[in-house]
């Protein structure tokens, strides 16, 4: 996993000794990197733009885990910045495919 539980909890403001949403930060980091890999086609490799693309990831799903939210599109419109960087991830030649299996 390129990203680090202490990376995403430094993301997203969250204190070190604050643990009680380490477990969820934890699988949203792996759902994240999956995401982003079976989305593109591409090997999450640790890369910088690849590394924040599923920090962005993180903080979308993080602050939006209510099934309902009073923004229209809140919740299931991702950020321009996360379409952006899969866009480009998915597109670049830079980044080593995904394994098929």
């Amino acid at each position: 996993m390129a990203v680090t539980l202490e990376q995403a909890k430094n993301y997203l403001k969250v204190d070190e000794d604050i643990t009680d949403d380490d477990e969820l930060i934890s699988s949203l980091i792996s759902a994240a990197s999956d995401y982003v890999e079976k989305t593109t086609g591409k090997r999450a490799d640790g890369s910088p733009l690849c590394e924040l693309c599923v920090k962005q990831l993180v903080t979308h799903w993080y602050e939006n885990r209510a099934v309902y939210s009073s923004k229209p599109g809140a919740i299931n419109v991702l950020p321009h910045t996360v379409t952006a960087l899969l866009t480009h991830i998915a597109q670049c030649e830079a980044y080593p495919e995904a394994d098929k299996t």
